[in-house]
């Protein structure tokens, strides 16, 4: 266990790395909520995002945002409204769900952002 939660650290400090270079502001690292964690909130351009950092090694066969099902949306959007519950929007006025996939091979390292891969309607939670 200890493994996976320093590797995931590992992505989670990559996809933050690679956020900030595209513009981005991080608010927020790991935020716990007797629900739910989010693993970054950053804001750009006055668009505050919740990203969920998913990581892959070589020989996994799925891609990583396909790990991003519905119970763990439901988490993310229940995450989001607790984050939001009792902040002022000054200083953004919309918000979205992203995702940013770590993967890499024995050559390269891959990092793909996917903006908006869900919406929170239908989830339950926003």
């Amino acid at each position: 266990m200890g493994e996976n939660l320093s590797s995931g650290r590992i992505g989670e400090d990559i996809a933050a790395l690679f956020l900030q270079l595209k513009g981005y502001r991080i608010v927020g690292r790991n935020l716990r909520t007797h629900a739910s964690e989010l693993d970054i909130v950053a804001q750009k351009a006055g668009c505050l995002v919740f990203a969920e950092v998913k990581l892959r090694g070589p020989g996994c066969v799925s891609r990583p945002v396909e790990a991003v099902d519905w119970r763990k949306r439901d988490h993310m959007v229940k995450g989001a409204a607790h984050f939001l519950h009792g902040r002022a929007p000054s200083s953004y006025n919309t918000a979205r769900f992203d995702v940013v996939s770590v993967s890499w091979t024995r050559e390269k390292l891959v990092v793909e952002h996917i903006e908006d891969a869900f919406p929170a309607e239908g989830t339950g939670g926003w």
